[in-house]
Formats: C-alpha cells, sequence, structure tokens
C-alpha cells in the first residue's frame, strides 16, 4: 500500500497540480536564484527562511518523527553565495561540480579511475564475446565432426550465422583482438563460421588470460597512486587559494593598488579580499594626521615590515632564480644590490663584513657627487659600527648625508660650488633641517617598486610559512618523539629551491609540503612563483640602473624633500613612486606621484586656530614661521603651499607673526 501510495502520489492528476501550483507560484527558480526579499529572514550564517510566499514540495512519505525532528523552515543560503546569472564563488567551500574545485590529485585519481575503466570494459567486451562465441563454437565444432562421420569432404556444405547471433559489442571486441586486420577477419567470420568461429574463440580466450593478468600488475600501481592521492584530493582550497595568492601579487594588481589608493581608502568595499591573502594586503590612506614627520599627506598604502622576518632565506632563494635565469655576470650584480641597496633600505646587518673606507675628504674641500656639487662639512663616524661613516654635505639646495662611494672626485677649490648659508656649531646644519635617522624616503621607478612591494610579500609568506610549522600539532608531536629530527622549515626551503630550478613539478610540490605540514598547504606552494615574480623584477632593476642614484638622492636626508624629489626627477623622469620606510614602526609607506602632481608637504585637513582676543594675544613668533593654510581641502594642492591662498579665513585675519611696525622684518619698507 506504501508502494502504490507513493506511485499515485508521484504520478497522475495530483502531481500534475501540484508542479502546475508550484509553476504559477512567485518562485519558479531555485531560491538560491531569486530575489528573496525581506520576508526571508537569515537564521545562521548559513540558513535562510523560506519567504512566506514559497510553496514547498509535498512529501507525504514523513512520519510523525521525520515531521517533527527534520528542518522545513529554513535552507542553505551561504551570504557570499552569488547572484544570479553568475558562476563566481567567493568560498571554495561551495561545491559547483568537479571541475570547479579539481586539483592535481583528483586529476590523477580521475586519470586511474579511467584506466580502470578502460581495462575493465575491455577484459567484459571479450568475455562478453567468449560467451556469445561459446555455443556456436560448440556447433560447428560438432557439424564439422558430423561430416567426418559421414564421410563428406569438409566444406562441401556452407554454413552462415544467424541474424543477430552477435551484436555490434561482439564484433567490435573481435575486431579489436586483431587490430587492423579486425575488419577482414569478420568477413571470414560471416562467410565460413565453421573453420573461423573455433579460431577466433581461441583466440579471445588466451586474450582474457593474458589481459586479465596484465590487470594484476596494473591494479599495483593504481592502488599505490590513489593511496598517495586521497589526502590531497580532499584539499579542495589549496587550488583556489593559491590562484588567489597569484593574483595578488601580479604587476598589474601591485600597480592599481598604488595608483587607486585614494579610490580604496575611500571606499574599502573595492579592494579585492580573500581569506588567503588577508595577511599581504595593504592599508589604504588619505593621510597620515597621527604621525606628522613623515609628511604623508596624500593618498598613500602601507606594509608591515619588519628586520625579524627571514630576508636572508628570502635573497637566498632570489638568488638561486636568478643564478638559474640570468647572465653569469648577474650574480656580481646581485651580490652588490643586496649589499648596497637592500640591506641598508631595510637596516638589515650586512651579509658580508663591509669593508671600512679610509677617510679621503676633509671638511671645507669642494666634491662632486652623484647629486651635485657640495662642500664636505663634517664626517659622521658610527664609532666602529658595522655602518661605515659618512660625510655631511652642504648643497646649493640644502644640507645632507653622502656614503663615500656617492663622492666621484674633489673639485679645484677656486671652483664655486655653493652660496654660504645659515650653519649651526661647527659648520653643521641648522636643528630640525634633517629628517629623522629612521625615516628613509626614496622616489623610485616602476621597476624599484614592484621589486619592493614583491620582495615585502615574500618575506611575508616566509615569515607566515615559519609560523604554520611552528603551529602544526602534527609536526610539534614528531619534534618531541624525535629531537634529532631534521628542522622542518629548513627542509621547506629546500623543497621550494628544487621547484624553482625545476627539479620538481607544482605536484610533486605540493605533496612534498604535504607530507611536511599538514595545514595550510597552499602558503607554501604560492612561494615559487612569487619568487619567479620578485626575481623578474629584480632584474628589471638591475638592467634600469637607476637605483643607486636614486638612493644617493634619498639618503640626503633633507627636511624639504621637495628637494630630494626633484633631484630623483632630475636623474630620471620616471621616479613616480614615493616609497618611504620608518624602522621603529615597522612599516613602508607607497604612493603614486606624476610628475605633474605637486608634492603636499602639510596637512589638508589642519584647521586654523582663530586668533585669541586682543588682550590675550602672545608676545610676536619668529619671523621665520609661516601661518597654516586653512584652505588644503581643495584638491590638496592648496595645502603644500607656504602662504594661506587669497579670501581665505588666514588671509583676512591680522598677521599676528610679524611685530606691527612700520617695516618688515627684513628692515624695508612694506
Amino acid at each position: 500500500l506504501a508502494d502504490l501510495e507513493k506511485v499515485l502520489v508521484g504520478r497522475g492528476p495530483f502531481a500534475n497540480q501540484e508542479a502546475a501550483k508550484r509553476l504559477k507560484g512567485k518562485h519558479s527558480l531555485p531560491l538560491r536564484e531569486e530575489s528573496l526579499g525581506s520576508s526571508a529572514k537569515p537564521v545562521t550564517v548559513n540558513y535562510t527562511t523560506y519567504p512566506s510566499d514559497y510553496v514547498p514540495p509535498k512529501c507525504s512519505g514523513k512520519t510523525e518523527h521525520e515531521r517533527k525532528n527534520l528542518n522545513g523552515k529554513c535552507f542553505s543560503m551561504p551570504r557570499d553565495y552569488p547572484t544570479r546569472g553568475e558562476r563566481h564563488y567567493a568560498s571554495p567551500e561551495l561545491y559547483d561540480g568537479v571541475k570547479d574545485r579539481r586539483n592535481a590529485y583528483e586529476e590523477v585519481m580521475c586519470r586511474v579511475e579511467d584506466e580502470m575503466a578502460e581495462v575493465d570494459m575491455a577484459i567484459e567486451r571479450n568475455a562478453s564475446a567468449m560467451r556469445a562465441l561459446r555455443p556456436i563454437r560448440d556447433e560447428a565444432v560438432s557439424l564439422a565432426e558430423q561430416e567426418e562421420r559421414d564421410g563428406m569432404p569438409i566444406g562441401r556444405l556452407q554454413y552462415k550465422l544467424k541474424l543477430g547471433s552477435l551484436n555490434s559489442v561482439h564484433i567490435g571486441a573481435i575486431a579489436r583482438v586483431y587490430g587492423e586486420s579486425g575488419d577482414e577477419v569478420i568477413q571470414h567470420l560471416r562467410l565460413n563460421p565453421i573453420a573461423v568461429v573455433p579460431i577466433v574463440y581461441s583466440r579471445l580466450k588466451e586474450k582474457d588470460a593474458e589481459w586479465r593478468k596484465v590487470k594484476k600488475d596494473l591494479n599495483r600501481g593504481w592502488k599505490a597512486a590513489l593511496t598517495d592521492n586521497h589526502e590531497g584530493s580532499f584539499d579542495v582550497k589549496c587550488v583556489s587559494y593559491k590562484r588567489e595568492i597569484e593574483k595578488s601579487f601580479s604587476e598589474d594588481r601591485l600597480i592599481e593598488e598604488c595608483q587607486r589608493a585614494k579610490s580604496f581608502a575611500k571606499n574599502p568595499s573595492k579592494i579585492p579580499q580573500h581569506p588567503a591573502t588577508t595577511m599581504m594586503l595593504p592599508n589604504f590612506h588619505l593621510v597620515n594626521a597621527t604621525n606628522p614627520i613623515l609628511g604623508l599627506f596624500q593618498p598613500h598604502l602601507s606594509v608591515l615590515e619588519s628586520a625579524n622576518m627571514p630576508h636572508k632565506d628570502a635573497f637566498g632563494l632570489l638568488e638561486t632564480y636568478i643564478n638559474k635565469v640570468g647572465p653569469k655576470k648577474m650574480k656580481e650584480a646581485v651580490s652588490s644590490f643586496r649589499s648596497a641597496f637592500v640591506e641598508p633600505w631595510f637596516g638589515l646587518p650586512a651579509s658580508t663584513p663591509p669593508e671600512r673606507p679610509t677617510v679621503k675628504y676633509t671638511p671645507g674641500q669642494k666634491v662632486r657627487t652623484t647629486v651635485g656639487d657640495g662642500q664636505v662639512v663634517s664626517v659622521s663616524d658610527d664609532a666602529g659600527g658595522e655602518t661605515p661613516f659618512r660625510y655631511l654635505v652642504r648643497f646649493g639646495f640644502g644640507t645632507g648625508y653622502v656614503w663615500p662611494d656617492a663622492i666621484a672626485h674633489v673639485l679645484p677649490p677656486n671652483v664655486a660650488t655653493v652660496p654660504d648659508g645659515p650653519s649651526g656649531e661647527d659648520g653643521a646644519p641648522p636643528p630640525g633641517s634633517l629628517m629623522p635617522e629612521d625615516v628613509q624616503v626614496l622616489f623610485g621607478t616602476e621597476s624599484v617598486y614592484l621589486f619592493m612591494r614583491l620582495y615585502i610579500l615574500l618575506v611575508t609568506m616566509l615569515y607566515q610559512a615559519k609560523d604554520i610549522i611552528g603551529r602544526d600539532s602534527a609536526n610539534v608531536a614528531r619534534r618531541i618523539a624525535d629531537p634529532e629530527r631534521g628542522d622542518v622549515y629548513e627542509s621547506l626551503l629546500s623543497i621550494i629551491r628544487d621547484a624553482i630550478e625545476g627539479k620538481i613539478d607544482e605536484k610533486e610540490l605540493e605533496t612534498r609540503c604535504r607530507n611536511l605540514v599538514k595545514r595550510d598547504v597552499y602558503n607554501f606552494v604560492a612561494i615559487p612563483p612569487l619568487v619567479d615574480g620578485c626575481g623578474d623584477a629584480a632584474l628589471g632593476v638591475l638592467e634600469e640602473d637607476l637605483y643607486m642614484n636614486l638612493y644617493h638622492c634619498s639618503q640626503l636626508k633633507l627636511k624639504g624633500i621637495k628637494q630630494t624629489r626633484l633631484l630623483s626627477l632630475e636623474v630620471t623622469d620616471e621616479a613616480v613612486y614615493r616609497m618611504q620606510i620608518q624602522g621603529s614602526a615597522s612599516q613602508v609607506f607607497f604612493s603614486y606621484l606624476p610628475p605633474e602632481m605637486e608634492l603636499v608637504t602639510t596637512n589638508p585637513r589642519a584647521e586654523t586656530a582663530k586668533p585669541p582676543p586682543a588682550e590675550s594675544r602672545p608676545a610676536p613668533m619668529d619671523t621665520d614661521e609661516k601661518a597654516a593654510d586653512p584652505a588644503s581641502e581643495n584638491g590638496g594642492n592648496a595645502a603644500a603651499s607656504e602662504k594661506p591662498a587669497e579670501g581665505t579665513v588666514a588671509a583676512k585675519e591680522p598677521d599676528l607673526k610679524r611685530p606691527k611696525t612700520g617695516v618688515d622684518a627684513e628692515g624695508k619698507s612694506p
């Protein structure tokens, strides 16, 4: 009766009536593709109640216990499910077919399953043909024996196969056994079955025994392949997460992040986000008002960086890649690039002990440097530290520090270099005219910018790898059980080097990493592509051969970074990326400043304070100080000006910073 009830409910007028009712309802498509409106309310993160006008399908087979316990009020509707018509899934757990989530392990398992199916089908087709030919073979042998007993010559009588005795599967199996001669054998089988059928049957029987023996040997390889790839086939995140990480360090993405920093700072929802790239995403800012000494008053981005990160390991991987793809002469250039630029910029200890140069120039000498002609003011010695001494040189545009290798030669005493300017004690610049020691500002080209971003991403991913290895419980247990076990992180670096050198493929890389660490394998397999991109960027910087001149400009450490920018633009008009690092805060800042854009050096959001009452006004201030600009909100250009714009409040107020006399501070008549 229950089966009959199911048939009656599932078919006939009642079923048609229910189907018609659903079609007439508002929600004719799957609920995940419908605009549910306000009647459907989220219950949890992944479950939503049915709309009030939704007609659920009838299920009369439920018992009272099932109706009481089974869910019939809400359905699975993840918040990251795509809108109607789209096939992009923000969460990799959302299964949308094998092709969307198949990884290398599933590819191997599917290939093994295909091979197993092909072998089984060939054996079964052969066996089916044998079963079909066995009675025909017995009949042919019986007829031949009967003719022999009757004294008739063999072949006197003509026999033909009955129509339908062999179907297309049997004919195909016979033809497959004989290969290229299969069609000819089929013709003989049709014309002379008495003589051909026993021969064909014997051939099929031999192949059946041969193929079954081969299958036993193949089973060993198939079993090993399925065992090796079974665990990895469950990691559906690795492929999609690795793909997202690779997107995050593409050149187009990195350039877009810097050039559109203002848009991303105003609209954070436009920033491409993914769980795999959470630790690698930069922070976007319009201005940095909390630390005005940095002078970051234009849209920029910031990334975290620390000297405690594995910089040595990162550069070791870069050298492995460059030695593989670059010319031999690049090896020495890379070493110089590391010691003269990367390590000083990031404040890293020297990889090779620097040769401490002897003092060649004395205060008062006129010298020619990579940034212009100037006069040596003093020598700054670090008391025998790792950092060599520097020269304090006064130029026409200001005073700054210069490395010894930035000075070319001494100029004759009669050559005019810079006019005598105000200086402090012992010819030093006045206090406050130099940037803090832990702040470096570099205006670089696109190649330098890409290398900086990719290099920071590389050390960040290596730092994450060490953290993942340290938090892996299985790895910790193995180390406790076997204290003499080798360092897992060093083993990981060795595997990555093999992948960079091309000794292993991507699947082998993932397999070896999975054997070391069971969790978050996508962080490890994404490192070799990042090394390739960072190595290409480093080669681009070396081929461009502008980084040292730009770096010398940044080491002047002038307070007026406009002068640093002008010097950098004189080196190359492509120095449009501002890169700034603050050692004490472990941050690196990047901004895009094309030549036509003015560099803002004052906070555009600062408000000009109203003047106090006349009776409480302070004494006149120093004539060198200037009033703040309250009109800086107009595009940012007014903020960079040192004088208040016309028509602003500051311009209308009386000048409180100059003495109210008939002449100005220089003694001239106004």
